[in-house]
Order: C-alpha cells, then sequence, then structure tokens
C-alpha cells in the first residue's frame, strides 16, 4: 500500500519524451499562474547530467525564470552528475535514492506554495524496484502532460495516457509544445484534434516554436504565457472560478 500526501492543487508535469519541452512548460505555466497573483512553486526532484558547468541545469533554469526564494535542495533533493536514469546515474555517483527524502522536500515546498509543479518522466527508473510513476502516486498528484504538436505525436501521447492510467494515475490535461522548428509546409495530420478526440483530455494549449531557449526566455517568455489557457488551468486547480 503506497502513502499518499494530500495536494489538492499540485501537479505533476510530465512528457512523452526526452526534449519535448516539460521543463519549458513547467516554467511558463508557474510564470502564467504567479502572474494571476497565484504563489506557484517548483520542483524538479532528481536532476541528472548536471556536471559541465557551462548552463544552468534544469532546476536552476527553473529557480532563475521563476524567481522561486525557495532553497535549490528543496527544489532538486538529488543532483547527479552523470546524464542518464536517475537509476544508472545514482550507481555510478553511489548515492541510494531515498523516495522519503522526496516526499519531506515536497511536503516543505507545499506548506509555502498554493500549488507546486513537479517535473520528471514517467517510467523513469528511480531505484531497481521504483519509477517516477511511483512517486506521482505516492504524491497523489495529477499528471499535465506535455506532448509534441507534430507528425509522430498520436503513438507516443496515447501510449503515455494509457500508462498513466493503468496505473491509477489521474490527468489533468495536455499542453502541446513546438521543440523544434516546424516543417515550412502545411501540417495536414491533425495530430491535435486527433489526440483530443480519441484520449478525451483537455488541452490547456500550445506553445509555438522559439529560437534558442532557453536562453531567449525573456524575449518569447510573454508569447509563451499568451498560448496558455491559464483561466481554465486555474479552474481545473480549483485556484479561482472562471469569470
Amino acid at each position: 500500500m503506497t502513502s499518499s500526501v494530500p495536494t489538492a492543487r499540485s501537479v505533476f508535469v510530465t512528457g512523452t519524451d526526452t526534449g519535448v519541452g516539460k521543463t519549458l512548460v513547467t516554467a511558463t505555466v508557474v510564470s502564467a499562474l504567479k502572474a494571476q497573483s497565484v504563489n506557484a512553486g517548483v520542483m524538479k526532484p532528481i536532476t541528472t547530467g548536471s556536471a559541465d558547468g557551462h548552463a544552468l541545469s534544469d532546476p536552476d533554469w527553473l529557480i532563475s525564470v521563476t524567481e522561486t526564494a525557495d532553497a535549490p535542495d528543496l527544489v532538486a533533493p538529488y543532483r547527479l552528475r552523470l546524464a542518464a536514469a536517475p537509476l544508472v546515474a545514482a550507481a555510478h555517483a553511489n548515492v541510494a535514492i531515498d523516495p522519503s527524502r522526496i516526499t519531506q522536500a515536497f511536503q516543505a515546498l507545499s506548506a509555502r506554495h498554493d500549488c507546486v509543479f513537479v517535473e520528471g518522466g514517467v517510467l523513469v527508473p528511480v531505484t531497481a524496484d521504483l519509477f517516477v510513476v511511483d512517486l506521482i502516486k505516492r504524491l497523489g498528484l495529477p499528471v499535465l502532460l506535455v506532448a509534441r504538436a507534430g507528425l509522430g505525436s498520436i503513438n507516443h501521447t496515447l501510449l503515455t495516457l494509457d500508462c498513466l492510467r493503468t496505473r491509477g494515475v489521474a490527468i489533468l490535461g495536455l499542453v502541446f509544445n513546438h521543440p523544434t522548428r516546424p516543417p515550412a509546409a502545411r501540417d495536414e495530420s491533425d495530430t491535435i484534434p486527433t489526440i483530443l478526440r480519441l484520449s478525451h483530455v483537455r488541452s490547456f494549449g500550445e506553445l509555438p516554436y522559439c529560437e534558442g531557449l532557453p536562453a531567449t526566455w525573456p524575449r518569447h517568455r510573454d508569447a509563451l504565457i499568451a498560448r496558455l489557457d491559464i483561466q481554465g488551468l486555474l479552474e481545473a486547480l480549483g485556484l479561482r472560478k472562471l469569470a
């Protein structure tokens, strides 16, 4: 029997694959909520590949762009140098990942914020017998799924949604993203409407491709926020009724 932390308004942001834009969507959503006077926090429990020293790690970038005052070790309790799955990176660093450390950090952040957006994969192995989806269930969070907006996303998105549902995880909704430049030719794949029709999941927006992210975040921030259905998200989170 898994433990559950009561968190009605916090959300786990996950994606269909690596590079789909989980961190960007997390930053955009939290920034949009803060613009609506919602005290939103961020968390990336386990970050890997933080050894190059040339660019901010994902959690540090989130801390910077969302202007959070939370301690870095609460936002990211585990920082592992090897760019690999947490199970592999932890073994490489001779570190034992303790899920209770993550839960305690989440509880501390939840006490400080109206809602916390936690980022991670789904079937990413954390320990030999624990996946990230098991952490999602322990935290008792619904999922906001980030999916690619173009051709090929139907399979990845429906598979991810099916995995989450099979494991009893609630789905809050989808955000579609263009992590790479769209092709010049018109997209006739009907990817987004097909996913929405087949999944019966609501969309909270479609973020455009923006050149140079994450370095160009200040230039594109407002345009990204404008593409979110922020009122719908507020309603879904129970933070504010629609006007």
